[in-house]
């Protein structure tokens, strides 16, 4: 990863966010909201602006993806950066995000209910964005994570260099009984939806062209409870593959639990889909078709595998 595309990325950022801070202290005052008041609608400075900032705002945040996209893969691989360092980058595309829409981000951990000693429960960890934030709050918020995201683009320039699209050369942080030429392809499963199985297709013949078998839950032989059987799949599987095509809740359930046990996995989408927040700050390739779906797994897996396709 050239470090120079990171710095021209985090720049762009800074000019695109500082006009849109810039447009929103004058159409929405620098006031700030009163501390008692709790239960504001989230949108209180937002329905504020103009249709010209809310298109700024919006653009910024496709920027910030795009400068987030580069630093992840860089970050994994950097010999002096940690899960600490992701954890933090990841926290700031939220806040830098929920910022850009003049919200407040916030998120707790999990807490131990207690009383006299004796536990009564526990609540969970979570995070919301359901405050409004005024701009003057919001613009600090936004470049004290610019401040940290370039501190990290500093340590990156001891980063192993030429990560292909995204992708370490190898496959990392795999089971220990992991099973090779092996692929678990977490989508959604409809089999009256004619696209979804053409795009199913595509992907199993991209992988069958590197001698990689790729399979969904649908086609698992099991006696055992499914659910049971995914998550061996995605624990034992070479590679991973999430489409958030349709935005299935199962499918960012997989994919979450993909990424609790520190694997990485290869997403992708159909054009137009959305992104829900907590996949954001991965980088996720559109694709309008089938021919370009394959097109961008082969190069993909051309470089991943350092093999060549099958022809044929």
């Amino acid at each position: 990863m050239d470090i120079k595309e990171i710095s021209t990325g985090i720049a762009t950022l800074i000019e695109e966010a500082t006009r849109f801070f810039d447009a929103a202290l004058v159409e929405c005052g620098e006031e700030i909201t009163p501390h008692w008041n709790f239960d504001e609608d989230r949108n209180m400075y937002w329905d504020k602006l103009t249709q010209e900032s809310r298109v700024l705002s919006q653009k910024t945040q496709e920027t910030l993806l795009n400068v987030i996209a580069l630093f992840i893969p860089s970050l994994k691989a950097s010999p002096v950066l940690d899960e600490s360092d992701e954890k933090d980058v990841r926290r700031c595309v939220k806040k830098m995000r929920a910022t850009l829409k003049l919200r407040k981000f916030s998120a707790w951990d999990i807490e131990i209910l207690h009383d006299e000693g004796s536990v009564l429960g526990v609540s969970p960890p979570g995070q919301s964005e359901d405050k409004s934030n005024p701009p003057v709050n919001s613009r600090k918020e936004f470049f004290e994570c610019i401040e940290l995201l370039e501190g990290i683009a500093q340590l990156l320039k001891i980063t192993p260099a030429n990560i292909p699209d995204g992708l370490p050369a190898k496959n990392p942080n795999l089971s220990q009984s992991y099973r090779p030429n092996t692929a678990f392809i977490m989508m959604p499963i409809d089999k009256n939806a004619p696209d979804n199985e053409d795009v199913y297709g595509a992907y199993k013949e991209c992988f069958s062209k590197f001698g990689i078998n790729a399979i969904r839950a649908d086609e698992i032989e099991h006696e055992d409870v499914i659910t049971k059987r995914i998550i061996e799949e995605i624990r034992t599987s070479e590679f991973l593959v999430g489409d958030l095509t349709n935005e299935r809740p199962s499918v960012y359930y997989e994919i979450g639990y993909a990424h609790s046990l520190g694997r990485r996995v290869i997403l992708y989408r159909r054009s137009g889909t959305s992104i829900h927040f907590d996949l954001a700050a991965y980088n996720c390739p559109e694709y309008k078709n089938i021919t370009e779906l394959k097109s961008i797994l082969m190069k993909r897996l051309e470089e991943t595998t350092n093999r060549k396709p099958e022809k044929g």
